[in-house]
């Protein structure tokens, strides 16, 4: 299959080669100058024959030239941020025609294309609910990935960074979870193919990876999130969370313009977390009397370092474990590109690398990106190209959580050295500077991304245009631990894993454009989309090698030697039609129906039907509102649509079996999923009413936004008791519920030779699940800290803890009661009570009444508790030039949402060999009875309950950038058009109540995708997000 894949593809190379031709003909030139407002000329203004792909841009003095052949044309004049003009030529044969231009500010650029599913629209005629990202919006702010770059910039999307490591997880949301067990990440298409966009090493480590990283953010030429169901159906069975569509730059005709950048600077972690010191720690043992407990005595044989030891090392300031796994790390990244081409082909070529040394010592990441996009007009009616992009990166990943790294640094008493008298490890086995000199993880990718392309007129107004792409992954991961790392008797061990990801898309569609008079313009689509994908895993561990350098599994004996490989893989066909017509350039109407039909589901079931219509309303183009002065853009927006959802296993409605060898070490089939064959989509029903508007010549604009989803039929993993044999079933139950409001203001505060603007957003989103079959709370588990779970009427993910009351002041025995509020009977007819002391902590059970962790029906009285979901999150960017001088910020926010702050059971809720917070010093005593904190106890096990689920609301300043750039005179000089250096910083501050070490924390980071979307904020031993300060200079020439 994939040598007839790359057949295809040498195949169409040669073609686009061969038809690289075009018949002579008479021509003749139109020249000109394209100049701004202040007429200042503007280099790179795009001029093109409207209806065709023939065009070029200007020079560095704004000048062009153009040749064609003779005839009459409308010319497009166009620069981003300016409005596009629209002229009428008529050219003859050896004619020399001159047009000079002037194109002002575009405050809303309605004339702006935005990219929607197969096909592009002007802005004033999208009906749907879309947000375009461009590279002007990210500006110069150090962004790692794709997602990175939609951060804090666009209402109705939630970006969420697992952590601050080199090349972690990210978490996109468009308007709320959808599911409550399948994917719920939008679908990300890139150039119109389909990418594969999931973590092929989910819990490695404790931490997921990013598939997105392998793409360079310095390509894309925009990025377009389509929200709403009438502009994501298109993309049917993939759409129900929304689809992000990725633009990569293209050639233009004209002279070649280059483009080269650097930038170069430091990581740190955007929060230290403190802990007791060494003398703190000591002096707190000892009035927990853990000494008490002999296995627990320094100087015992479980700690051999004695007290006499730890009072010295305390005196001399103590161990900072923390200090010693952080780092100050650095970054360096530099990219080259060029663009140009003729009226034939358009070309753009780029190359980047960037080595990021993250702020845990032992984690880098780098990568090496290639790209070449080529589009030719290979005869006057076929228009063909081709897009290729290489990657290829490389992860040294370090331990998360509790495995080890900075999650074990923090467990670490102050009071124990890090090193013995001999310089070599102390304890070496639980030493987190040992473990990351003694592991070793890393994570080869190797990936292209191509597409090929045929546009074909068949006669004017009626086009077909083929797609095929591919998207090729091969990851190679490769493990080693060295000889007693776990421990001082076990053996050196070593995994290979290789994982090859082919995935096919082809996309062949007709497209009718129709002006039937100046005040009738129709479109409509028609095509069919066939998407194919297969991923194939091995791997080989080996154990017992005789040296440390020799890590390959195969150097080891066969006997020491076991393997495994695996293989799965998907497919979905669909057919489409979309109609979009527009009456006198103000009403607009679009409906789309797409069939799609999923492997993943039962030959009964396994299409589905998914219709959208929308409406629109220029108000301000009416004549009654021309008197409006105030009143510059006025439009609304109405849309329906169904969407569905397939992201689940590949052969979820099979039944299951895993392999096993536990019946007197027998290799034998264990039951794992029970079949379902009644399995089917998904479906998510969709409205949304839109107002766009603008004021004072639209210096005041933005969109107002209502939606309301409804998931039906929701795939769902239910849990299954152990009794049964199976961990659990797929079944479709459920409804759940997503409404909001998403709010946009854009200003313009000053346009003067000091401008400043302002582009504000910000969305409330409610999450609710209106019905799971009566199933309990418990039939739905979340991951780590586990107390995540589904109830009707709170949101997905919901946690479900018991109430803490706080500290008991008095001795006192708590009457115990049922569910019910009646009292609890002993055997002999007395009523049973429980114990508590003074200082003890105490909860309420579900009536209120007071009861301790001993307490017989504990679990039961568990109620829901915070929210997992924020209440209402947003950004705001704030931009100024004067002169040659530019600076912009952005800050993100948060606001509402909930942590549960696991490791806090530990290091504020019960004194334990591990390190303590200085919120332990509050505990409850005689001379202090006004605390939350309780009694320190060397006996104490702390519970889940709501006394560690924190307010986790923040306002993050997430970019600042202050830049300058050479006078245009002195550019020219030296023969470029710009030059320009520049200082940016990410996550310079912080504000937060917070008190764990980052309130930015991925809900789903150690869980499987089955309990993603039920998980809630939990961090385990948490790694910080990380603070970038760079310098750069970018030039163009």
């Amino acid at each position: 299959m994939i040598n007839n894949s790359i057949f295809r593809i040498s195949s169409l190379l040669i073609f686009v080669l061969a038809l690289s031709f075009s018949a002579l003909a008479q021509k003749g030139t139109v020249s000109g100058k394209i100049v701004d407002e202040k007429k200042e000329p503007i280099f790179m203004a795009s001029i093109v024959i409207e209806g065709t792909t023939i065009g070029t841009t200007t020079d560095f003095d704004g000048n062009y030239t153009l040749e064609t052949k003779s005839g009459t044309y409308n010319l497009i004049f166009s620069f981003i941020g300016l409005k596009t003009q629209k002229q009428s030529v008529t050219i003859g044969d050896g004619s020399k025609t001159s047009i000079d231009i002037t194109l002002t500010e575009d405050r809303l650029m309605l004339d702006d294309a935005v990219v929607v599913g197969f096909g592009r629209r002007q802005k004033r005629d999208v009906t749907g609910s879309i947000t375009k990202i461009q590279p002007k919006d990210i500006g110069d702010a150090t962004v790692s990935s794709i997602e990175n770059a939609m951060q804090g910039r666009a209402s109705g999307i939630q970006v969420t960074a697992a952590n601050g490591a080199a090349g972690a997880a990210i978490k996109v949301n468009v308007r709320g979870t959808n599911s409550i067990s399948a994917g719920s990440e939008p679908l990300y298409v890139i150039d119109g193919i389909p990418m594969t966009s999931g973590d092929f090493s989910p819990g490695n480590l404790g931490s997921r990876t990013n598939a997105m990283a392998d793409l360079d953010p310095n390509d894309i030429e925009s990025i377009e999130v389509l929200k709403d169901a009438s502009s994501a159906a298109i993309y049917g069975a993939r759409g129900s969370n929304g689809v992000i569509l990725i633009t990569t730059k293209k050639g233009s005709s004209g002279k070649t313009k280059f483009n080269a950048s650097y930038k170069t600077g430091t990581i740190t972690a955007t929060n230290r977390l403190d802990f007791l010191s060494a003398s703190e720690h000591l002096a707190l043992r000892d009035s927990a009397g853990l000494n008490d407990s002999p296995t627990t005595n320094l100087g015992s044989s479980a700690y051999p370092w004695t007290r006499a030891q730890a009072d010295s090392l305390a005196a001399a300031g103590g161990s900072d474990w923390i200090d010693e796994v952080l780092r100050v790390g650095r970054m360096h990244e530099a990219n080259i590109s060029a663009a140009g081409g003729n009226e034939k082909t358009k070309f753009y070529i780029a190359g980047s690398y960037k080595n990021e040394e993250g702020f845990l010592v032992g984690n880098n990441y780098e990568r090496i990106n290639g790209r070449i996009n080529i589009d030719n007009q290979a005869t006057e009616k076929l228009d063909i190209g081709v897009s290729i992009g290489l990657s290829n990166s490389k992860n040294n990943r370090v331990p998360m959580g509790d495995a080890g790294g900075l999650g074990l640094a923090q467990q670490k008493m102050p009071y124990l050295p890090i090193y013995n008298a001999d310089g070599t490890y102390y304890d070496p086995y639980s030493n987190p500077l040992w473990q990351l000199e003694n592991m070793s993880f890393v994570a080869n990718v190797f990936r292209t991304l191509t597409k090929i392309y045929g546009d074909l007129e068949i006669y004017k107004g009626l086009r077909f245009r083929s797609e095929y792409g591919i998207d090729v992954l091969n990851q190679i991961e490769e493990e080693y631990n060295y000889r007693n790392t776990q421990d001082e008797s076990s053996t050196s061990n070593a995994t290979d894993r290789r994982t090859f990801v082919f995935n096919w898309t082809t996309n062949n569609f007709f497209s009718y454009t129709k002006d039937i008079n100046e005040n009738n313009h129709f479109n409509v689509i028609l095509g069919n989309s066939l998407q194919k994908s297969q991923t194939k895993g091995v791997g080989l561990s080996g154990y017992n090698f005789s040296n440390d350098y020799l890590t390959e599994p195969g150097n080891v004996n066969a006997a020491y030697q076991s393997g495994y490989s695996w293989e799965t893989g998907y497919a979905f066909t669909s057919f489409f039609t979309r109609v979009f017509y527009k009456l006198n350039n103000r009403y607009l109407l679009s409906a789309s129906l797409r069939s799609d039909g999923s492997s993943r589901f039962g030959p009964e079931n396994r299409y589905g039907l998914f219709p959208t219509a929308s409406l629109g309303w220029i108000i301000t183009d009416e004549t009654f509102m021309q008197n409006i002065s105030m009143l510059s853009y006025l439009k609304f927006n109405a849309s329906w649509g169904l969407t569905g959802n397939a992201e689940i296993g590949d052969y979820s409605y099979y039944g299951l079996f895993s392999t096993s060898s536990g019946y007197n070490g027998e290799n034998g089939l264990t039951p794992s999923s029970l079949a379902n064959p009644e399995l089917h989509w998904e479906k998510c029903n969709q409205t949304d009413l839109t107002m766009d508007y603008g004021f004072l010549d639209n210096k005041i604009a933005g969109n107002i936004t209502y939606y309301n989803k409804i998931t039906s039929d929701m795939l769902t993993y239910i849990i299954l008791p152990s009794s049964s044999g199976y961990s659990g079933i797929w079944q479709n139950v459920g409804k759940m519920k997503n409404y909001g409001l998403e709010f946009t203001l854009n200003t313009k505060n000053i346009n003067k030779e000091l401008k400043w603007s302002t582009d504000f957003n910000i969305s409330l989103n409610r999450n609710k699940v209106l019905d799971v079959s009566g199933l309990p709370p418990d039939a739905f588990e979340g991951g780590q800290p586990g107390e995540g779970r589904v109830i009707v009427g709170y949101p997905a993910g919901q946690a479900y803890v018991v109430q803490y009351a706080g500290v008991q002041q008095s001795d006192a025995d708590l009457t115990v009661y049922d569910l019910n509020g009646n009292q609890v009977l002993n055997s002999d007819g007395s009523i049973m009570t429980t114990h508590i002391e003074a200082g003890d902590d105490v909860y309420y059970d579900v009536n209120g009444n007071l009861m301790s962790s001993d307490h017989p029906y504990f679990y039961d009285n568990r109620i829901p508790m915070g929210n997992p979901t924020p209440k209402f999150y947003g950004g705001i960017n704030n931009t100024f030039s004067y002169k040659n001088f530019d600076i912009n910020f952005l800050f993100s926010f948060v606001f509402g949402n909930t942590i549960y702050d696991d490791p806090a059971k530990q290091q504020i809720g019960a004194f334990r060999n591990v390190a303590q917070r200085p919120e332990i010093l509050d505990y409850w005593s005689e001379e202090n009875t006004e605390t939350e904190v309780p009694e320190i106890d060397a006996n104490y096990t702390a519970v889940n309950s709501s006394r560690f689920l924190y307010n986790a609301s923040y306002i993050r300043l997430r970019n600042v950038s202050i830049g300058y750039s050479l006078p245009k005179e002195t550019c020219k000089k030296m023969n470029i058009y710009r030059l320009r250096v520049y200082l940016s910083g990410t996550n310079l501050w912080l504000w937060t109540k917070y008190p764990g070490w980052d309130p930015e924390v991925l809900r789903d980071v150690d869980t499987n995708s089955q309990q993603g979307n039920v998980s809630f904020a939990g961090p385990s031993y948490q790694t910080p997000q990380a603070k970038t300060i760079n310098i750069g200079v970018q030039v163009e020439f």
